[in-house]
């Protein structure tokens, strides 16, 4: 190469570099790095070179990967394929059992296949599961058409929709106004009377009703019974004596059974004859002294003539006397002659 030729490149290259530099302030992307010079971008799609989890790059842009399943894409096991969606079918809530059987609007869960409202099974043909209970659109007015769909408080639900009812007076809660027959109905039925009240399949007593205790839907514990809308220990009919205890629903003496045949139930523990028994004579805890005996519920000293020995035992003829505990013929008895205690050959209460 000659030296005019080499001295030709060099001053072109200096004239591009300097040149450029000079130009620059006419570009609008001045300073602007080249695509292909920034650090961590993929040149060939522009995206970076590790899209976020759940995406994949195409035409250059980061997008949601696709995760359809399909014949090129099968499901993890235990799954299946259903409208490109991997299901487990048994616990699937669109999807319970068999694809595309979705449990919605009778139920709001799916186990072991089948669909559940709550704690139950699913609602009826015609119903919706609202709030893990079941509703029946068409005249449920406070899920009337769909779940939470209230009425006002003059309009009832009928057909699925709220109308402005014609009974008057307004029905009682739980009620619904036949709009047809202008008349209040409880579960299809007349209204409630007497005091009950209109709770889901019928009327009921809130103040005795075991399932529906104090307010509808209160049930009450296994053994309980309600009582004045209270659910508590089952009560006796009639009130159990004084000193016994009600044990659900029968009167007990401690242990024992009630007490019968006019005996009381004492201290809580045994039945006792409070007419004879020394020890509650006439009532539990009232004893008689050593002397005495309990005749018909009242302690009295026994050797007097009227109860001579044992109670009742009186004597009344005529020279009769109680001595030690028996009557004596004190106007002849040479062992108590003319009182007791005094022997010897008695003529009419004298000793001979």
């Amino acid at each position: 190469m000659s030296r005019t030729s080499s001295l030709l490149g060099f001053s072109l290259g200096l004239f591009v570099l300097f040149g450029c530099a000079e130009g620059s302030t006419s570009r609008p992307d001045a300073g602007t790095p080249r695509v292909d010079m920034v650090v961590g971008v993929d040149m060939p799609s522009g995206c970076p070179m590790t899209c976020p989890t759940g995406q994949t790059c195409e035409d250059g842009v980061c997008v949601p990967e696709d995760t359809s399943c399909g014949p090129d894409r099968a499901c993890p096991v235990g799954e299946s394929c259903c409208d490109g969606e991997c299901a487990s079918l048994p616990g699937n809530v669109n999807h319970c059992g068999a694809c595309g059987r979705s449990c919605a609007p009778r139920g709001d869960s799916c186990l072991s296949s089948q669909c559940r409202c709550g704690d139950t099974a699913q609602c009826a043909e015609g119903q919706g599961c609202c709030g893990g209970s079941c509703a029946d659109f068409q005249t449920d007015p406070n899920n009337c058409g769909d779940c939470g769909v209230a009425c006002g408080a003059t309009q009832g639900c009928v057909a699925g929709a709220c109308v402005d009812l014609p009974c008057d007076p307004a029905c009682a809660a739980g009620e619904v106004c036949n709009a047809a027959t202008e008349t209040c109905e409880c579960a299809g039925g007349a209204a409630c009377t007497g005091g009950n009240t209109c709770c889901g399949t019928g009327c009921a007593d809130t103040q005795t009703d075991a399932a529906n205790c104090g307010s509808c839907g209160n049930v009450c514990g296994a053994g309980q019974v309600c009582n004045a809308g209270v659910c508590g220990a089952p009560l006796c009919t009639p009130a159990c004596a004084t000193g016994e205890t009600c044990a659900d629903g029968t009167c007990m003496c401690g242990s024992n059974p009630a007490c019968t045949g006019g005996r009381s139930c004492c201290g809580g523990t045994s039945c006792v004859d409070t007419l004879t028994n020394v020890n509650h004579c006439g009532g539990c805890g009232n004893s008689c002294g050593s002397n005495q005996a309990c005749c018909g519920g009242s302690c009295v000293t026994l050797g007097t003539n009227a109860n001579c020995g044992a109670c009742g035992d009186s004597c009344g003829g005529v020279g009769e006397q109680c001595c030690s505990g028996s009557c004596a013929n004190t106007l002849v008895d040479p062992l108590n002659c003319g009182m007791c205690g005094r022997t010897c050959l008695c003529a009419f209460g004298s000793c001979a």
